[in-house]
C-alpha cells in the first residue's frame, strides 16, 4: 500500500471514530431526552386521570368511566390505559398496537428506548377503589428519534466525504516533494541525472531533498570524472593534439578493423608541402594554424557523419578511409577537396608550389593493411610527378556496380526499393552470461538489382547518402521487417536507420507513427543508429529517443567510440544498450596495453546502467579473451549471418 493511501486511511479511521463517538453521544442525549419527556408526560397523564376516576369509582359509575378512560386514551398517545376496580373485580383497557409510519422495523426492534409505564392506586376514602395501569406509546419517541438520527448520519457522511477529498488533496500536495524524490531516485538508478530538485518548504522533506540532490551531484561528478578520464586516455593515445584527429596508431586499428569488415571504399593520403617554410618564416603557430585549416577542409569534404575517418600520421601527411565509396564518388569527392584547398584563402598562407599531393586507392576486396597502404604510398609518389598532383590507383578485381555509371547505380537501387526487392539475412547478438539466450537477431538488408544480383549495403550505402534515398530505403526495410514480426512473432529484430534517413524529419514523424500503429511490436523490435549519427544530429536523435522511450522501444548505438567525442552524449539519450566499434575489440584481443582502453570504456557506460555488446567476435578463443571486460553480450562471425526468408 502506498504511503498515500496509508496516511489517508489512519486519518479516515481516526477522523469515523471520533464521528461516530459524536454521533453516539448526540444520539444518546436525543433518546435520554425523549426518555424523560415521555415518562413526565406520563406521570402527568396519571395523576390527572386518577384524579378524574376517583368520584365515578365512588358512585359505581361504569358509563362515566369508561367515557373518562376513553377521553384520555384517544386525547392522548399511549400504549396501553388498564383500570382494574376492586368493587367487582373488573378490568377497563385500552390498547394502541405499537406501528409507526415512516420508521424500519429493524429501528424499532433494536429497542433503544426504555418504554417508561406508570401504575397509580385510587382510593376511596381509606379504601383502595382500584388500580390505574399506563404505559406510553413509543411511536413519538422513535420517530423523533429516527429523524434526528437520520439527520445526523446524513450530515456526518457528507461531512465526511467533504473531509476525505480534502484531506486527500492535502496529503497529495504535502507529499509533492516526496513523489519527485521517488522519480528523482528512480531516474537515478537508471543514471539518469537531471536536473537538482526544488527544496520543498517541509522541513523533513527539505533534508531529504537536500541529500538525494547532493547524492545526483556527486553520481553525476563521478561519471563525468571516468567520462574525461577514459576520454583523456583516449586523446593521448589516439588523437593528433593539434588537429583533433585520430593520430597514427588510431588510423592502423581503424584500417585494420575496416578491411576485416568490409573493404569496400577508399583509402586517401593527402600531402601538404611546404608546411617547414611556413614554420621557418612564420612561425609553428602559423604552420599549426595551416594544418588545423587543412583538417577542417578535409572534414568539410569527408563528413565523419557518414563514417568517413580522416586522421593525421605525420606532420604533413593525413589519411582518410571513405566508407563505401567507388570510383566515381572517389572523384567526385577529390574534386570538391581540391577546390577548397586551392581557394585563395587557404594557398595564401604557402610560400611553396604545388601545396599538395593526394594518391587514393579504390579498394574493392579484403587485403593486409601493409599491402595496401604500399600502394597507396605508390599512387602518391605517382601523383608527386603527376601534373594534377592528384592520383587514383583501384584494385585489379573487377566490381560491375562499380563500373556503372553513378545515376544508373542509383536508377537500379531506387527501382529495386520501389519493388520490393529486397533479401534479408540476420546475426544474433548474445548474452554472455547466458549463451542459450538471444538478446535479438540484427537484420541486415541487401538490394537485388537487375543484372547485379544481390548487393550488400556496404556497396550502396554510399548512393543512398549521396542521393539522399535513406529515408526510402529505411521505410521499406522498417515496413518488411514489421510485416513479417507480426506474422512470425517469436523473435525480436535490430533495424538498422540510415544516417540521411534520421536527418530528414519528414521520416522521423513517420517511424513515430508507424510505431503507434504497430505497438503490439513493441517487444520484438529495436532500432540502431551509429554514433556519429548521435553526435553530429544530436538534437534530432535526442527527440527521438524520448519518443522510443515512451513507447517502450529499445533502442541502441552502433559504433560506439570510434569519434573522439564526449561520451556524455549517452547520459541524455540512455539507450539500452551500445555496440562498440569492432577496433576495440580488436585491441583487447591483440595488446594487453591496448586493452586498458577497452575496460575503460565499457566501465563508463556500465555506470550508465546501459549494456556493453562486443563486435566482430570470431572465436571462442576471442569469447574467453573478452569475458574479462565484463561485456553484456556479443556478436560476430563466431555465429554467421544467416538467410532469413521475409513473409509479407
Amino acid at each position: 500500500m502506498t504511503l498515500f493511501r496509508q496516511i489517508l486511511l489512519m486519518i479516515i479511521v481516526c477522523f469515523s471514530l471520533n464521528l461516530v463517538g459524536v454521533l453516539w453521544l448526540e444520539f444518546n442525549s436525543t433518546r435520554n431526552y425523549l426518555a424523560n419527556q415521555l415518562e413526565s408526560d406520563l406521570n402527568n397523564t396519571s395523576t390527572s386521570l386518577s384524579m378524574a376516576l376517583q368520584p365515578h369509582l365512588q358512585s359505581d359509575d361504569k358509563v362515566m368511566i369508561e367515557s373518562t378512560i376513553n377521553t384520555y386514551f384517544d386525547g392522548g398517545f399511549y400504549e396501553s390505559i388498564e383500570l382494574e376496580t376492586f368493587v367487582d373485580e373488573k378490568t377497563i383497557s385500552r390498547k394502541n398496537p405499537v406501528r409507526i409510519a415512516g420508521v424500519p422495523e429493524w429501528f424499532i426492534n433494536l429497542d433503544l428506548l426504555n418504554i417508561p409505564q406508570q401504575e397509580t392506586t385510587i382510593t376511596d376514602g381509606w379504601m383502595q377503589a382500584g388500580t390505574l395501569k399506563i404505559k406510553g406509546h413509543p411511536g413519538f419517541a422513535y420517530k423523533q428519534l429516527w429523524e434526528a438520527f437520520t439527520a445526523m448520519f446524513i450530515w456526518i457522511f457528507c461531512l465526511s466525504i467533504a473531509v476525505i477529498i480534502f484531506t486527500g488533496f492535502g496529503i497529495r500536495v504535502l507529499l509533492g516533494p516526496l513523489r519527485k524524490i521517488q522519480k528523482k531516485a528512480q531516474e537515478i538508478q537508471e543514471r539518469k541525472f537531471g536536473n537538482a530538485l526544488e527544496l520543498p518548504a517541509t522541513k523533513e522533506l527539505k533534508q531529504v531533498t537536500e541529500a538525494i540532490n547532493k547524492m545526483t551531484e556527486k553520481l553525476k561528478e563521478q561519471f563525468q570524472e571516468e567520462a574525461r578520464l577514459h576520454d583523456k586516455l583516449k586523446q593521448q593515445a589516439f588523437q593528433d593534439p593539434t588537429t583533433g584527429l585520430g593520430n597514427r596508431s588510431f588510423f592502423n586499428r581503424q584500417l585494420n578493423a575496416w578491411l576485416e569488415e568490409s573493404a569496400h571504399g577508399s583509402v586517401l593520403l593527402l600531402e601538404l608541402n611546404g608546411l617547414e617554410t611556413i614554420k621557418k618564416r612564420d612561425g609553428f603557430t602559423q604552420r599549426d594554424d595551416v594544418v588545423k585549416a587543412a583538417a577542417q577542409r578535409l572534414l568539410n569534404v569527408f563528413n565523419p557523419d557518414n563514417g568517413h575517418v580522416a586522421c593525421r600520421l605525420s606532420v604533413n601527411e593525413f589519411a582518410v578511409l571513405v566508407q563505401g565509396a567507388d570510383l566515381q564518388a572517389i572523384e567526385y569527392k577529390l574534386e570538391q577537396l581540391q577546390q577548397t584547398l586551392e581557394s585563395p584563402h587557404f594557398t595564401k598562407q604557402f610560400y611553396d608550389e604545388p601545396i599538395f599531393y593526394i594518391g587514393t586507392v579504390v579498394v574493392k576486396e579484403k587485403t593486409e593493411a601493409t599491402k595496401l597502404m604500399g600502394m597507396v604510398d605508390s599512387a602518391l609518389q605517382q601523383a608527386r610527378q603527376s601534373a594534377k598532383h592528384i592520383n587514383i590507383v583501384q584494385q585489379n578485381k573487377e566490381n560491375t556496380a562499380s563500373t556503372l555509371v553513378k545515376t544508373e547505380l542509383r536508377d537500379k537501387i531506387l527501382g529495386a526499393i520501389n519493388n520490393a526487392n529486397l533479401g534479408f539475412s540476420r546475426q544474433p547478438v548474445i548474452e554472455f552470461n547466458k549463451p542459450q539466450d538471444t538478446l535479438h537477431f540484427e537484420a541486415f538488408a541487401q538490394l537485388k538489382l537487375k543484372d547485379l544480383g544481390s548487393i550488400n549495403a556496404a556497396s550502396f550505402i554510399s548512393v543512398l547518402d549521396e542521393y539522399e534515398l535513406g529515408q526510402v530505403f529505411d521505410k521499406k526495410v522498417i515496413e518488411t521487417i514489421f510485416a513479417h514480426i507480426n506474422k512470425h512473432p517469436d523473435k525480436s529484430y535490430a533495424i538498422n536507420l540510415t544516417a540521411s534517413a534520421l536527418k530528414d524529419e519528414n521520416f522521423i514523424l513517420w517511424l513515430i507513427d508507424i510505431i503507434r500503429a504497430n505497438s503490439h511490436l513493441a517487444a520484438h523490435i529495436c532500432f540502431e543508429f551509429s554514433e556519429e549519427s548521435v553526435i553530429y544530429n544530436r538534437e534530432r536523435i535526442e527527440n527521438l529517443c524520448y519518443q522510443f522511450t515512451n513507447m517502450g522501444i529499445q533502442f541502441g548505438v552502433d559504433r560506439v567510440g570510434r569519434n573522439f567525442s564526449s561520451l556524455s552524449y549517452l547520459q541524455s539519450i540512455h539507450p539500452n544498450y551500445v555496440k562498440i566499434d569492432h577496433a576495440y575489440t580488436q585491441m583487447a584481443l591483440s595488446n594487453k596495453d591496448d586493452a586498458y582502453f577497452v575496460g575503460s570504456l565499457c566501465t563508463t557506460i556500465h555506470n550508465l546502467d546501459v549494456a556493453v555488446i562486443a563486435t566482430r567476435v570470431e572465436n571462442e578463443a576471442q569469447l574467453e579473451i573478452l569475458k574479462e571486460y565484463h561485456f553484456d553480450g556479443y556478436q560476430g562471425f563466431i555465429y554467421k549471418p544467416e538467410h532469413f526468408e521475409i513473409s509479407q
